[in-house]
């Protein structure tokens, strides 16, 4: 029986199987993009570009996601930190 008293088992099936074709979509363009996998460990510091965000210091935040992406520019790092 469902949250709301009707049996979702066929929603819940057909979710996980949208959610792992779009999984595997983005590990296409992972791929294509030359970005690491998704596999790949998280960097913790992400928690604190976050942080820094939620509290106006998106300087702060840019200066750090380039340090965690070196790699990154950095308008594309101030797109980034804007569009969390």
């Amino acid at each position: 029986m469902g949250l709301f008293g009707n049996d979702d088992s066929a929603e819940v099936a057909a979710l996980k199987a949208r959610v792992a074709q779009l999984e595997q979509r983005v590990e296409q363009l992972a791929q294509l993009l030359g970005a690491p996998a998704a596999s790949a460990p998280r960097d913790a510091r992400m928690d604190e570009v976050l942080r820094l965000k939620s509290e106006g210091r998106n300087i702060q935040a840019i200066k750090l996601l380039r340090e965690i992406q070196p790699g990154l520019g950095l308008a594309d790092a101030k797109a980034l930190v804007d569009r969390m």
